[in-house]
């Protein structure tokens, strides 16, 4: 879909340079947004480090668990749980930009036929 959408950008830049404005910043959002969710997706799970982060600092204090490692666990699954409640944002901007996708190959499909 990224690829799609880069060579769309592309055309209607290259067709229409002076035209249609609000569209191409549309997609240039989606393309922004597919990229960074590629780049997301590439970085290790914060459990994998929590977990392991957890392990050495049990067997650095002798097997008992501090105040502050319990603190720092949480903070850092607080931090996990915030970034999913903005799921609900990615969607909604998701859904708006494959709607400009669409509207951009029914404009495209609409002008070659004409």
């Amino acid at each position: 879909m990224l690829k799609q959408a880069k060579e769309e950008l592309q055309m209607l830049e290259t067709q229409y340079p002076n035209r249609f404005g609000h569209l191409k910043m549309e997609l240039k959002s989606f393309i922004l947004l597919l990229e960074s969710q590629q780049y997301s997706n590439n970085i290790p799970s914060c459990s994998t480090a929590t977990t392991q982060a957890s392990t050495s600092k049990k067997r650095k204090k002798g097997g008992s668990l501090t105040h502050e490692v319990i603190i720092e666990e949480r903070s850092k699954c607080q931090k996990v749980e915030g970034n999913f409640k903005g799921r609900n944002r990615i969607d909604l901007v998701l859904e708006k930009a494959q709607s400009c996708l669409r509207k951009i190959q029914e404009l495209k499909s609409s002008l070659c036929g004409s």
